[in-house]
């Protein structure tokens, strides 16, 4: 197999035994070690998970046509019913300046992995601090979209895929310690855990985990909820909720990956039902995460 994965699953108890100790510091026979502190799980090792070049490049060329349907020009994107721009492989966004909005930009991070490995942006692009998205609605898109700025942008996307594609994994990589950051007890977070690392192992190209990632976000973001249509409980759509509906213990792949597919699409039709409005995507949504239950051809 050409990924390499390095799991840890051993969970220790540690807790913080004191023993009393007279002023001397020398132990008293009378008074035996009390423990101060609860036994808690120690943090078990993340997945280490590592993908050969050509594999990261087949996964980003798979996101890109999620995303776009592979067409040339729809690297930069600027969707109907949206206040910000989607470019590149993985469609991030690019907020204009002083936008306010519940989703989180994703694209100058992308920039900022991108330049440091070594591309070379426009000039106008090419600094520490990445500004503010230069097109401010999508009528403004639409005008300079053939224009000298946007132009030189999709060149610059067009001649660093294989970058791009590994900025995908890299962020796969560090979504499990977030996720398990923004959870309240350790049960969940043992759970959510399993669940990441039994899609990890069934999965040798990580396309599910990669591509949910960068299409619906880590599930982190308070904001990046919608309240329960009957409840008014939040409820989010992002990589933690699909895998807290997991519910599997086998190993063998088409199950496990099959079961990420349908929790996928169960926390899509829950946000549409809670948002009606995002209806117009469903089919289109489903169709995208059916692809997660097979690994690329």
């Amino acid at each position: 197999m050409r990924r390499l994965i390095s799991i840890a699953t051993t969970i220790a108890l540690a807790g913080t035994i004191v023993a009393g100790l007279p002023s001397d510091g020398c132990a008293a026979d009378d008074q035996p070690p009390k423990l101060i502190s609860p036994p808690r799980p120690a943090e078990v090792s993340m997945p280490r998970l590592v993908l050969a070049p050509d594999v990261a490049t087949k996964v980003g060329r798979q996101v890109w046509r999620n995303e776009t349907g592979g067409e040339r020009d729809m690297i930069t994107a600027w969707n109907e019913a949206e206040d910000f721009m989607s470019l590149g492989i993985g469609h991030f966004i690019w907020f204009p300046d002083r936008l306010e909005t519940r989703f989180q930009e994703s694209f100058p991070k992308m920039l900022t992995f991108l330049r440091q490995h070594g591309a070379a942006p426009p000039s106008w692009l090419d600094r520490d601090k990445v500004p503010p998205c230069p097109w401010t609605t999508r009528d403004h898109f639409q005008r300079e979209f053939r224009g000298k700025q946007m132009s030189e942008l999709r060149a610059f996307l067009h001649d660093n895929v294989g970058l791009q594609a590994t900025y995908l994994v890299e962020r796969m990589q560090g979504a499990l310690p977030k996720i398990l950051e923004s959870l309240p007890t350790d049960a969940e977070r043992a759970h959510v855990r399993a669940q990441f690392i039994r899609v990890a192992a069934a999965s040798p190209d990580l396309y599910p985990l990669v591509d949910y990632i960068n299409f619906k976000g880590e599930g982190i973001a308070a904001s990046e909820t919608y309240p329960n249509i009957d409840t008014g409980v939040p409820e989010g759509w992002g990589l933690k909720h699909v895998l807290i509906e997991m519910k599997g213990t086998t190993a063998e792949q088409d199950a496990v990956l099959g079961e990420f597919a349908d929790a996928a699409g169960y926390v899509l039709k829950r946000r549409i039902r809670n948002n009606p409005p995002n209806k117009r995507w469903e089919k289109g949504w489903l169709k995208r995460v059916d692809t997660y239950r097979r690994p690329l051809p």
